[in-house]
């Protein structure tokens, strides 16, 4: 029995991942920053959302806000370029 299941990706879906997924990493820098300086790969990612202090408030509230949107775009781009091909498969 075959099924004729559309291949393609919900872009508010993947954008709402991204954004989740975005911001969740973000803190998890910013606590891991904060409690245990681990080293320049949390600080850098840190600094792309952000150019105040890593470890102020500051830092974890305008990276956070950034981090979401750029999550949010991120996975509508995913899903976009993901659906695109579709296209040329049902022709």
């Amino acid at each position: 029995m075959a099924t004729d299941v559309d291949p393609q990706i919900g872009v508010l879906r993947l954008s709402l991942t991204g954004a989740i997924a975005a911001g969740l990493f973000y803190v998890l820098c910013w606590v891991g920053a904060l409690i245990l300086p681990i080293g320049p790969a949390s600080h850098m990612y840190l600094q792309l959302f952000t150019s105040a202090e890593i470890t102020s408030t500051t830092a974890l509230a305008q990276g956070l806000c950034w981090s979401i949107v750029f999550g949010l775009i991120a996975g509508a781009l995913v899903a976009y370029v993901y659906n695109l091909p579709g296209a040329l498969e049902r022709r």
